[in-house]
């Protein structure tokens, strides 16, 4: 009876382990890809939305510059003093815009990224109209309103395009805590299988023990 016993307590114990080894191997699988999911998360953070709202802010920044500059002249010879600065603002502006089409956009931000390219072109076009228009025929007033009304549609684009990035920031935030809140379960489940486990090997362990024991101190009693 004695090496049954023994044998019966190896096996569950060996049992138990290997629900030990399946269960840590499965977690830290699990581990990985919440990890995976994690970094791509931080990188989204960064890459598609801290990085874009920066974007908003310069070019919100250059459109305002711009408006200032055409605040100041009251006619087409002092908007064409100033063609290098304004130039200089646009090619600022191009170069951010390229950027902002490289990141990710969702649909909402592709059609707002694209309703503000639309507005910088009509823009850049009154603009052009200004500088090579003839002085005698060009209306520089009406084509001064026409410029301040441009600027004013690409600033709504750029709330618009604001507001998403807090939105779809927030949702990527959201999935961030949402993985760490199912590791931290995983890591909780590990940690009661251990404890299960431990106090299971420790009894069978202990049964053993005293099995050999009760087996060795019955010569004493006949």
């Amino acid at each position: 009876m004695k090496w049954i016993y023994s044998i019966k307590s190896r096996m569950t114990i060996a049992v138990l382990l290997m629900v030990l080894f399946v269960s840590v191997f499965i977690k830290n699988m699990l581990d990985e890809e919440n990890v995976s999911e994690l970094t791509t998360s931080c990188s989204t953070i960064y890459q598609d939305r801290l990085l874009p709202e920066s974007y908003i802010y310069h070019l919100s920044d250059f459109l305002n510059k711009k408006q200032r500059l055409i605040d100041k002249c009251n006619d087409q010879s002092d908007f064409e003093r100033l063609e290098v600065v304004n130039d200089g603002f646009n090619a600022e502006i191009d170069d951010i815009m390229v950027a902002f089409e490289a990141t990710y956009l969702t649909p909402e931000e592709a059609t707002a990224l694209s309703a503000l390219g639309n507005n910088i072109d009509a823009l850049y076009t009154v603009e052009n109209a200004i500088q090579k228009g003839d002085k005698e025929t060009i209306d520089f007033q009406l084509a001064k309103g026409r410029f301040s009304e441009l600027i004013s549609k690409a600033s709504t684009d750029l709330k618009t395009l604001s507001d998403i990035q807090l939105t779809v920031g927030k949702q990527v935030n959201d999935d961030s805590k949402r993985i760490m809140a199912g590791s931290s379960i995983l890591t909780r489940f590990e940690t009661a299988i251990l404890v299960v486990l431990g106090l299971v090997i420790n009894a069978l362990v202990f049964g053993l023990i005293s099995s050999k024991s009760k087996i060795r101190q019955r010569p004493n009693w006949n």
